[in-house]
């Protein structure tokens, strides 16, 4: 019986096979022409291009894979990517070829990590996304610290890729592709004297000093659309859950270009340039972003009673390991209760056929992601859960931030990590 898990996971780390990148490279460039991408490459960043060297990439958009890749001009780096990502008929068996290294989100993973020294051992660079996940409201999300000691164990160039506009051309509330305008900017971050001379925590401030974006404040007043076929409010009701108005929960819809709370009336309206407006009640935030940080605000106090909880009915899934599926690699093998307090997440229902009960620690449940169909995924202890909604699907948002703030009570380094990108002013 096939293992694709092992067959990637567990696969000897070769040489990006140069042939395919190039071919690669060039439809990529082609297509980053027609979106309207412009490639930026700083003389500092030009002068240690051909050096064995860290990239460190924003992540705004499910799209970042294509903008980074077309603007590379060498072969040999080895990407890290989302586990989950991997298992797509197409996808899987050119990854491999490309040498991308498979990550378990949020999770110690000594696989990916051997993986990765034994990339650079062989000369090679690496490509990282550090956030982790795409950003879901278009500012940065929390960047491990320890990031830092990796790079410092590393000891290479450091350089910086930011995709100014590829999240207002790629939200991560609607599929689809807006055409606008993308900046990617190639620049140099650190040099390698640089982890003997400063301290880590002086090293990761410079980092999040020149890592950190807001798509919103970088397009405030210069008047750039973005067009598509469907309005740019669509799907917003998909991570904007709460009413600021009446303070009721999953009550949005979206008719054409306005958003409405069926409880009380409130709408807003979007325009081509992602500013909203009030259509009825009175609006307190400036943009989308905002409202979606106020969202995660009023959870952050919730989460602390000790009275607080979440239910909702799930499927429970895992990656289909032993064949590749051109509908989705996800395999539900069991359906129950899925319950969240501030102690942490438990299942309770079926699984293989078997009546079972599974509890993960808060500790351990940094983030209950939303997938791209929107389901919640989960790494722990090395396995990797999907849970799939079957009541209200506008809850997944709320799950994730409450997941999200319930670890940070637990976890003071990540909750200083957190406090940086969502809350500082």
């Amino acid at each position: 019986m096939r293992d694709l898990h092992n067959e990637f996971v567990y696969r000897k780390i070769t040489e990006p096979n140069k042939i395919l990148a190039g071919v690669l490279r060039l439809g990529l460039r082609i297509l980053c022409k027609q979106r309207n991408v412009q490639f930026i490459y700083d003389e500092d960043y030009l002068q240690m291009e051909q050096q064995q060297m860290v990239i460190l990439c924003q992540h705004r958009s499910r799209c970042d894979y294509i903008y980074l890749y077309a603007g590379l001009k060498r072969s040999n780096y080895h990407i890290l990517c989302g586990y989950q990502n991997v298992f797509q008929p197409v996808l899987f068996h050119l990854l491999k070829r490309l040498g991308v290294i498979a990550k378990m989100l949020y999770q110690p993973d000594a696989h990916a990590t051997m993986q990765l020294l034994r990339a650079v051992k062989m000369g090679n660079s690496i490509v990282v996304f550090p956030e982790g996940i795409q950003s879901t409201s278009g500012s940065t999300h929390p960047i491990n610290p320890a990031t830092m000691k990796l790079l410092a164990k590393l000891k290479l160039p450091v350089a910086l890729v930011t995709l100014k506009g590829a999240y207002f051309t790629r939200t991560r509330y609607s599929t689809d592709i807006k055409k606008g305008k993308i900046t990617a900017h190639f620049s140099k971050l650190f040099d390698p004297a640089d982890f003997t001379q400063y301290t880590t925590e002086q090293l990761y401030q410079r980092l999040m000093e020149r890592f950190q974006y807001n798509e919103f404040s970088e397009h405030r007043g210069e008047k750039i659309a973005f067009r598509g076929k469907k309005p740019n409010i669509y799907g917003l009701d998909n991570i904007v859950y709460k009413c600021p108005q009446c303070l009721s929960e999953y009550q949005f819809a979206v008719e054409n270009d306005t958003m409405r709370c069926a409880h009380c009336g409130f709408a807003v309206s979007m325009d081509d340039y992602y500013d909203i407006a009030a259509v009825e009640g009175t609006l307190p935030f400036e943009n989308t972003d905002v409202w979606y940080k106020w969202q995660r605000s009023v959870l952050s106090e919730e989460v602390k009673d000790d009275n607080f909880v979440m239910s909702t009915k799930v499927k429970i899934g895992r990656i289909n390991t032993q064949k590749l599926s051109k509908n989705s690699s996800v395999l539900y093998y069991g359906e129950g209760t899925l319950t969240l307090t501030n102690k942490g997440l438990t299942y309770t229902g079926t699984r293989d056929g078997e009546q079972v009960e599974i509890f993960f620690r808060a500790l351990q449940v940094f983030s209950l992601s939303i997938s791209l169909d929107y389901n919640l995924d989960l790494y722990y202890d090395g396995e990797y859960f999907n849970f799939k909604l079957l009541e209200n699907e506008k809850q997944v948002t709320k799950w994730m931030l409450a997941a999200e703030e319930i670890h940070n009570l637990y976890d003071r380094t990540w909750c200083s990590a957190s406090n940086e990108v969502y809350y500082a002013k």
